[in-house]
């Protein structure tokens, strides 16, 4: 046996990689954009971050030493600045020519001024052209011993050799090496104007950040691979776990496409698969009935069609082969069974219309009393032949809006369907009643009534209460169906109330026009 050929969605599904695989890819592009940002953050702009954060506290604290440089606060806050920060604040006399150092703080903490005379000239100028203030960043060496002085071996050289000597010995034993270039960011102000003008001068020495850039360099790679072996680990764990019960729902979906409907799709592990099945259960289920129906429609369908259809032959084949049975009887038998066979095609293709929004439906106003009371007229004969008692209860004439053509089958259809159910009493009432500018009709029988578990199904076409298909007495068996799609067409609400052994009350309510709209 061949095996079946591929169907052209699941050839281009099968062409698509998997959700699982998706994912993955996905977690660890956002792990690698991650570290690319942590790399650039952390080695490439570090140094700028560092100079633009240096910079904002210089002149921040250039800022607070300017509010209280002429108060007795100033000499503490200075000290204060210079313990918490490193810096070395230093204010010039700028009234004559010459640059006079009126305040210079100590050098108590490790750092001292990297600046001469013509970089405090060179400051004043530009921050007096520069609105008052600049700030600049200048290079410098300085040598820095990886020894302190033997002071034991000290006390050992003659007390009375030159300062010569001890260099010598210095240089002997405490060797030195220069630093690379560090920095010295130095922020002026122009404080005062005129004869009390003066020049705030704020500096702090820039660490390098090459050796830190170096380390954190080191830790980042140790740490990328970390984080993208971590990543991998997680992205496929995840993938899975999302992935399988998506591919679960998805297989027993398939199922679906092969009418197999007693399938249950059981809760997933998140909410969205958990709701998603909880659907797809519920459409199983109620493709399990539309089946169910499907299968009762053609079946009731067939029987109603082969009756009337085995009449006519049967009658015919008798008055073809007995010349004495061409009857007037039989005659009508063979055209009624020919009308009621007409009548059930019509109301298909109503059906077929009305739920397909194609049928014509034509508002117009009419009396809803009058319509009501000229269907009484066709059921004369039952009432004559049959005993039935059908009456019209209402107080007033009512006009509505509507399709008077398709209102009077929905009547027809509600009293057939009574008459077809009607109880020992023989009795079917119609009535009319006027409320909050809207008329209610009801159809009421004595019969046998209506399970509250078959209600909701009761509109369906051919549906039925037993298992037992019977032939309706008038009708074709699918007035119902037709009587809410019309409804549905006129925007109008309707039901059924009913208990087992009493009898059905089916109605409609429509909004009423005032009656000086009828011509």
């Amino acid at each position: 046996m061949k095996p079946k050929a591929a169907s052209a969605p699941e050839k281009a599904a099968a062409k698509k990689r998997p959700l699982r695989f998706y994912l993955s890819i996905g977690f660890l592009i956002f792990s690698a954009l991650l570290l690319i940002v942590l790399w650039l953050f952390q080695t490439v702009f570090l140094e700028s971050f560092y100079k633009t954060v240096k910079t904002k506290q210089v002149q921040s604290c250039a800022y607070s030493l300017a509010d209280y440089i002429d108060t007795d606060r100033f000499s503490d806050l200075v000290t204060e600045i210079e313990e918490q920060n490193a810096m070395v604040v230093g204010v010039y006399d700028t009234s004559d020519t010459v640059f006079i150092c009126t305040y210079f703080s100590t050098e108590q903490y490790g750092f001292d001024s990297k600046i001469s005379m013509n970089t405090v000239y060179d400051l004043y100028q530009n921050a007096n052209s520069n609105g008052g203030e600049h700030s600049t960043i200048t290079q410098f060496k300085r040598e820095e011993r990886f020894f302190k002085p033997n002071e034991q071996k000290m006390r050992e050289f003659n007390k009375e050799q030159t300062a010569a000597s001890i260099d010598e010995f210095h240089q002997m034993h405490e060797p030195s090496l220069e630093r690379p270039v560090s920095e010295n960011l130095a922020y002026a102000k122009i404080v005062g104007s005129g004869d009390n003008e003066r020049l705030l001068i704020v500096e702090s020495e820039i660490t390098p950040v090459s050796s830190v850039v170096g380390t954190l360099r080191i830790q980042l790679i140790i740490m990328t691979v970390i984080i993208l072996l971590f990543s991998v680990i997680i992205a496929v764990f995840l993938a899975k776990r999302i992935a399988r019960p998506i591919s679960e729902t998805n297989e027993k979906a398939k199922s679906l496409a092969k009418q197999e409907y007693d399938l249950t799709f059981e809760g997933g592990e998140y909410r969205e698969i958990t709701e998603l099945n909880a659907t797809l259960t519920y459409a199983a289920g109620e493709l399990k009935k539309v089946d169910k129906l499907q299968k009762e429609l053609i079946s009731n369908i067939s029987h109603d069609l082969r009756t009337p259809l085995t009449m006519i032959t049967g009658y015919a084949e008798v008055m073809q082969d007995l010349p004495g049975e061409m009857t007037a009887e039989n005659l009508q038998i063979i055209i009624d069974e020919a009308n009621r066979l007409n009548s059930l095609v019509t109301d298909l293709l109503d059906i077929s219309r009305l739920q397909s929004n194609t049928a014509d439906i034509k508002n117009a106003p009419f009396s809803l009393t009058k319509c009501i009371e000229s269907i009484f007229a066709r059921y004369t004969k039952l009432i004559e032949n049959d005993g039935l008692i059908i009456a019209f209860e209402h107080e007033e004439e009512v006009f509505i809006m509507g399709d008077e053509l398709r209102i009077t089958q929905v009547l027809y259809n509600l009293i057939n369907n009574a008459i077809n159910y009607i109880g020992d009493d023989k009795t079917v009432i119609v009535r009319q009643t006027v409320k909050e500018e809207r008329v209610r009709i009801e159809v009421i029988d004595h019969g046998e009534g209506i399970s509250e578990e078959n209600l909701k199904y009761i509109w369906d076409r051919y549906y039925r209460v037993t298992e037992e298909h019977r032939r309706a007495k008038i009708g074709t068996g699918l007035g119902l169906s037709i009587v809410k799609n019309i409804l549905i067409a006129h925007d109008a609400e309707y039901g059924v109330e009913s208990t087992l052994g009493e009898g059905s009350d089916f109605w409609f309510s429509m909004p009423i026009i005032p009656t000086d709209t009828e011509d």
